[in-house]
């Protein structure tokens, strides 16, 4: 009896390690969302998808590309970093204007309300000289600087799809939701020249998978009225 014991208890401590290491590694495994989009299905306050970048050094560049489709556009919120008690960087769009906002600056760009279609955004922007490129389904619209040395905290999540009213303080009471489909998420920590973020909207670009989100391996968790919606085959 003692000599099985002994070993049975010994067995028993490695088990248990294990089943913990495989636990954390399903939790934190990261997935593969080509072919898919999160549908937004209906407005609300609680709707949201958070996205957790891979960031190691606070970050003095930043490119955003995504792809949007609505037919509903009023204040919608696409994209934004949340930190402590703060948004450092933000995309929003209000009628047929783009909005990029750092911290408490924002600059604006005014596009066409052409809503029935999937529109490839990016934007860069470039702590040193505070340049920010903004492209569209590969068009460049004109340059605007902002906020010029702000530097971004790394410990950030992204947020897609929640909107919030900003105020004289900052931010406050949440808003109705953006309603509509969100694909195509990537984020460098660099940015990207404006040639290479028009090139992804032709496909013949060879950086299109984010250094610090990338839609190909993605960890992420969903809020409220959001589906990840991937379509069936064709028969």
């Amino acid at each position: 009896m003692r000599f099985f014991r002994g070993p049975a208890k010994s067995e028993s401590r490695m088990k248990i390690p294990l089943l913990l290491f495989v636990v954390i590694i399903g939790c934190c495994a990261k997935e593969n969302l080509h072919g898919t989009s999160f549908l937004f299905s209906k407005s609300s306050t609680i709707a949201k998808v958070v996205l957790k970048p891979t960031i190691s050094e606070p970050l003095k560049n930043i490119t955003i590309c995504l792809q949007s489709y609505t037919d509903l556009i009023h204040k919608d919120s696409l994209f934004k970093l949340e930190a402590k008690n703060s948004y450092p960087f933000h995309i929003f769009q209000i009628s047929d204007y783009y909005y990029i906002r750092l911290d408490r600056d924002q600059v604006y760009l005014k596009t066409s309300k052409e809503s029935m279609e999937w529109r490839l955004i990016c934007v860069s922007w470039e702590s040193s000289t505070g340049v920010i490129h903004f492209v569209v389904n590969g068009k460049l619209f004109p340059r605007r600087v902002l906020k010029p040395g702000f530097i971004i905290d790394p410990e950030v999540t992204a947020i897609l799809g929640h909107n919030i009213g900003f105020s004289d303080v900052g931010f406050g009471i949440e808003e109705p939701s953006y309603v509509g489909e969100i694909r195509k998420v990537n984020m460098w920590d660099q940015a990207l020249h404006p040639s290479e973020m028009q090139s992804m909207y032709f496909n013949n670009c060879y950086y299109c998978n984010g250094s610090v989100i990338s839609w190909e391996s993605v960890d992420y968790e969903i809020y409220g009225d959001v589906l990840l919606y991937r379509p069936s085959k064709k028969p």
